[in-house]
C-alpha cells in the first residue's frame, strides 16, 4: 500500500482533531505520553479562542459592510473572503480553532441581510462548488481503484449501516424540537454522506502514517462513494413520491 509523506509540522486545517485547528506551523506536536485527558484543556482553549475570534470579527464584518452601502459591487463580493481570512488567521495566531472561527463568520454571510446579500450568496455558492469539484478530483487521485476491491464488502456493509441506521438517527435527534413533519425527517435521513469532509477527515491518520491507514481511506471513500451513487439518485425521486418537491423548490 502506497505511503503518503507526512508531516513533523502542520498548518491549522492538517490536524487530526477535527474543528480545533488553528495551530501554528511553529508550534510542536504534544508528547507522546499525554492523554486525552491532559490534551482536553487544550481543546477547549481552542475552541473559546476561535468562538471569541469568529463571533468577534463577524461583529466587525456586519459593522463594516453595512456603513460601505455605496462601495463598488466587488467589495461586497470580496468582503465575506477577507473576512473569512481575518477570522482563521486571527485565531490561528491566536492558538485557536481557524475552523470554528471561519465557520462562525461564515454564518453571518448565510443568514444575515447586508448589501448586495443575494449577489453575495450566489458568488460564494460558487466558489464552493468549485472548490469542492477540484477537492473531490484531488482527492480523487489519491485513490487506487485496484484496492477497493479489498474494502468492498467492509465498506458497502459501513454504507448501509450509515444511510439506513446512523444518519436517520441522528437526523431524528437533531430535528426532534423542530417544526418537521415525520416526512421532511424521512427525507433528510435520506440525504446521506456526499460530502468532501468524510474524505478529507480519513486523511488525517494518512498523514500521520497511522497503521492501515491507507485502508481505512479507502472505505470512508467508498462510503461516500456509494452514498452518493445510491442515495444522491433517489433524494429526488423519493421527495417527489413524498410530496416534498415543492417546499424544496420554495426553500430553494
Amino acid at each position: 500500500m502506497p505511503a503518503w509523506p507526512g508531516r513533523s509540522r502542520r498548518s491549522g486545517s492538517q490536524r487530526p482533531g477535527g474543528l480545533p485547528a488553528g495551530r501554528r506551523a511553529d508550534r510542536t506536536d504534544p508528547a507522546p505520553g499525554l492523554s486525552a485527558w491532559d490534551l482536553l484543556p487544550l481543546f477547549v482553549a481552542e475552541l473559546a479562542v476561535g468562538a471569541a475570534v469568529g463571533l468577534g470579527v463577524r461583529w466587525l464584518a456586519r459593522v463594516a459592510l453595512r456603513h460601505l452601502p455605496f462601495a463598488p459591487h466587488g467589495v461586497h463580493l470580496v468582503g465575506p473572503l477577507a473576512a473569512l481570512a481575518l477570522s482563521y488567521g486571527t485565531a490561528a495566531a491566536l492558538h485557536g480553532s481557524g475552523l470554528l472561527a471561519a465557520y462562525l463568520t461564515g454564518l453571518l454571510f448565510g443568514s444575515a441581510e447586508l448589501p448586495g446579500s443575494s449577489s453575495v450568496k450566489a458568488f460564494v455558492e460558487g466558489l464552493a462548488a468549485l472548490a469542492e469539484i477540484g477537492l473531490f478530483f484531488a482527492l480523487g487521485l489519491r485513490v487506487v481503484p485496484s484496492q477497493l476491491g479489498v474494502v468492498l464488502w467492509r465498506g458497502t456493509l459501513l454504507a448501509l449501516v450509515v444511510a439506513l441506521v446512523a444518519r436517520p438517527l441522528a437526523a431524528a435527534v437533531a430535528t426532534s424540537f423542530g417544526p418537521y413533519t415525520a416526512t421532511e425527517r424521512l427525507l433528510l435521513g435520506w440525504a446521506g454522506l456526499r460530502g468532501a469532509v468524510p474524505v478529507v477527515l480519513a486523511t488525517f491518520p494518512v498523514i500521520e502514517k497511522v497503521p492501515r491507514s491507507v485502508e481505512f481511506f479507502n472505505i470512508a471513500f467508498f462510503v461516500v462513494l456509494v452514498s452518493t451513487l445510491v442515495q444522491g439518485l433517489t433524494i429526488e425521486p423519493l421527495a417527489r413520491g413524498l410530496g416534498l418537491t415543492d417546499n424544496l423548490v420554495q426553500a430553494a
